[in-house]
């Protein structure tokens, strides 16, 4: 229980409140040693205010627990940074860009089948790390944006998408034990991520599979002189501190060091909204196998001045460094114009794309290593500080500031023996964010908001079918909703993790893709061990195989109304609003959800012309 005994004033000297004693007291002479004196001005005297008292020192041991080193070594990086701010310094000064090692790959071509092999043999050595500690408010979206579905036709969350991934990888590559996910979260989401993994039995993960690691804040500062800013009499005004956090969290937790002893070799960052991100993890983890990579950046094309970060190697002559690191596009710029190009940020030899991979915040750190380099660095990441100054003097801001760390600056806290690279593959297979609210997105290209995601997911699975052979039809005329175009939002392919991570495994699922066919306005959902053999489809059709059935589509002529997109009720829920559209399915489309074990053959009655399914559990379908 806390104590405040008589004496709050302030003393002359600038010394802690009198008459504090035991942890309040040290915590008090922390804050004044570091020039925080002023947090206790016009504290009332003994009595008084005693419940506000307690809770500015919960919340003060709070910020003193979370960050390395407490608070002192908080405001004394806050200083070095500021006063860096306020001359002008260049954090790049110095340093020339060069574009790094990598392997660009393109879906479909021998690379990339080559690399997925290695890969596939890889997976099951991997954890894998969620960075979701955000709302979705940006989206017009009150609660935890890894709630949000991915597309409407299943109306599958974010959360379950990337848990079934990992169950998927878990059983296709006969993982030894569960795969561990953590999931970084905080005081905005924790309680909510918690709620809806308990609803829904974790998605089938193992107990102890998913672990929350929650990020806390950091003080905010009011001047250049990094005194902390009040929030009122009796408390601190705090902000976030960037998912660079995610590093200290896997060091404090003790997460890879426990995954690392356990025989993991890799660990796999990935985003809250973009659930294309996975498709090309076996190729990704290839690449790091094959070239021993440290970091392996996942990257995309990037379009010079795009509002995306380029992956460059920087090499300091004067220093003897060079490192491959994330360069933000508002600095690659002025520091392509200072030294290699004097056009700046100008396309690359092909005429189109900059010639720095596009950096979409999704890496594979070897895991063995990253445990090794956290116990060096306790996971703390460089930091920065964006301060918005009052006037020229550049000693006080406007509102207070923060200072900030990225997860995608972890090469910067390598050794230069350790490699770094990327691996470059197409948009479509890999990025398709969920961030942007559909006002904003009306502006944007590419829009990035809940409806552009929905219809890259569709896109990316229409697609691989395309790579595989399928005769799968483009949409002909673009649909508008709220303003957003889109010509891809059908056909609505949605395959499930649980089909197949690799393209190999795709092919295997449809091993005569000329007699296959969907039509432009279909919608196809399959999920489980489907392997489809011969199919017209003009309309819609579902499919699960779940707990061991293995199921074969043949001889199938499905023809009905389908799903169509009506406009959002007024009353629609604020997921479905965010789009402009609902998906409703037609009365007449067959959902067959096929329980094992068991073998089953579907196909089309030449009297009824309606699907029906034969069950074989005592022979092959070969």
């Amino acid at each position: 229980s806390a104590h405040f005994l008589v004496g709050w004033a302030l003393a002359e000297s600038m010394s802690a409140p009198e008459g504090l004693e035991g942890r309040q007291k040290e915590l008090a002479e922390v804050l004044v040693a570091a020039g925080q004196a002023h947090l206790f001005e016009g504290w009332s005297a003994a009595g008084s205010d005693e419940e506000a008292k307690a809770g500015f020192f919960a919340q003060m041991e709070l910020l003193e627990s979370s960050y390395p080193g407490g608070v002192a070594a908080y405001i004394a990086s806050a200083k070095e940074l500021l006063a860096a701010s306020a001359r002008g310094d260049n954090p790049l000064e110095g340093w020339v860009p060069s574009v790094p090692e990598g392997e660009t790959l393109e879906f479909g071509s021998e690379a990339w089948l080559e690399a997925e092999a290695i890969g596939g043999k890889e997976a099951k050595k991997c954890g894998f790390v969620l960075v979701a500690g955000g709302l979705g408010e940006r989206l017009g979206y009150s609660r935890i944006k890894v709630e949000l579905p991915t597309e409407t036709t299943t109306s599958t969350s974010y959360l379950e998408y990337y848990v079934s991934t990992i169950l998927a990888i878990q059983k296709a590559t006969k993982a030894a034990k569960p795969l561990p996910l953590a999931i970084m979260v905080s005081g905005d989401t924790a309680a909510l991520t918690e709620e809806m993994l308990a609803a829904h039995n974790n998605f089938g993960a193992a107990p102890g599979q998913i672990t929350l690691i929650k990020q806390e804040k950091v003080p905010a500062l009011s001047d250049n002189d990094a005194r902390i800013a009040r929030d009122g009499e009796y408390a601190i005004q705090a902000k976030p501190h960037g998912h660079g956090d995610v590093h200290v969290l896997l060091h404090s937790s003790g997460l890879v060091k426990k995954w690392a002893a356990a025989g993991l070799d890799w660990v796999y960052f990935f985003q809250d909204t973009n659930a294309l991100g996975f498709r090309p993890l076996y190729a990704t983890l290839g690449v790091s196998k094959k070239l021993g990579l440290h970091c392996n950046f996942l990257t995309v094309p990037r379009f010079p001045g795009q509002a995306v970060g380029g992956i460059a190697k920087l090499t300091n002559e004067k220093e003897g460094k060079a490192m491959v690191i994330n360069v933000e596009y508002n600095q690659l710029d002025p520091l392509l114009r200072a030294t290699v190009s004097p056009d700046g940020d100008v396309a690359g030899p092909d005429g189109v794309h900059s010639p720095y991979p596009g950096n979409i915040n999704q890496f594979v750190l070897a895991c063995k290593p990253y445990a090794e380099t956290l116990e060096k660095t306790q996971g703390v990441m460089g930091e920065f500080v964006n301060p918005k100054y009052a006037d020229a003097s550049k000693t006080a801001f406007k509102k207070p500031a923060r200072l900030e760390c990225m997860m995608q600056d972890y090469p910067k806290v390598l050794d230069p023996a350790e490699k770094v690279g990327f691996t470059a593959v197409e948009n479509w297979i890999a990025f398709s964010p969920c961030k942007n609210a559909t006002a904003d997105a009306v502006s944007k290209n590419p829009p990035a908001c809940a409806l552009s995601a929905e219809a890259d997911q569709y896109f990316h699975c229409a697609e691989m079918l395309r790579v595989c052979g399928c005769a799968v039809a483009k949409q002909t005329t673009p649909e508008t909703w709220d303003g957003i175009s889109s010509d891809i939002l059908s056909p609505a392919v949605v395959l499930k993790p649980s089909m197949g991570l690799s393209l190999a495994t795709l092919k295997k699922k449809f091993p005569a893709p000329d007699f296959v066919t969907v039509s432009p306005t279909s919608t196809l959902v399959l999920g489980g061990d489907v392997t489809v053999r011969s199919l017209i489809l003009d309309g819609g059709l579902v499919i699960q195989a779940t707990n061991n059935a293995k199921v074969t589509l043949a001889e199938a002529v499905v023809r009905n109304s389908g799903f169509s997109r009506v406009a959002a009720a007024a009353d629609a829920p604020e997921a479905i609003k965010i789009r402009g559209y609902s998906t409703v399915m037609a009365d007449d489309v067959p959902v067959l959800d096929l329980k094992g074990p068991g073998l089953f053959y579907v196909t089309t009655d030449p009297n009824t012309k309606t699907l029906k399914v034969s069950r074989k559990p005592d022979c092959s379908l070969s």
